[in-house]
């Protein structure tokens, strides 16, 4: 039986939830969503995910804040951030909090995000360590 990976996505916007949420599901995994930082963490606290879609925008606790306090509580699970409208500042922040993956949440291809999620939940499969992972990523020209 084939293992089905979870998925948290956090973000403010009903319609990216529910139509990531729907698209994830269709590829058979498991999916829990949240509206914002502080409910994204408390999911990332109560559950174990395998990777986490993040917006970097999002109320009461920014997508940065919330993957750097998940890693300082030892939170075992990859992290992609969605950052605005190619936003470098962003996608520095978001490299510097050792998240796996970044897009830019209006020109995403959700072919290209799924084969990062594919990638990471492949890497947890065969037990390739995450720091390898990140190591092999930031090496793949643009």
């Amino acid at each position: 039986m084939e293992r089905k990976y979870k998925l948290l996505i956090v973000d403010d916007d009903n319609h990216i939830r529910t139509t990531f949420q729907d698209y994830f599901t269709k590829r058979n995994f498991i999916v829990d969503t949240a509206s914002d930082g502080i409910e994204g963490l408390e999911k990332l606290r109560a559950d174990e995910f395998d990777v986490a879609i993040v917006e970097i925008k999002i109320p009461k606790m920014n997508g940065i804040e919330v993957v750097r306090q998940a890693d300082k509580e030892g939170i075992n699970t990859d992290m992609i951030i969605l950052t605005g409208h190619g936003d470098r500042a962003d996608a520095v922040a978001a490299i510097k909090a050792h998240v796996f993956d970044w897009f830019d949440k209006y020109g995403l291809n959700m072919p290209e995000l799924l084969a990062s999620v594919f990638a990471r939940t492949k890497a947890l499969a065969e037990g390739v360590p995450p720091e390898e992972i990140r190591r092999l990523v930031s090496i793949v020209p643009g």
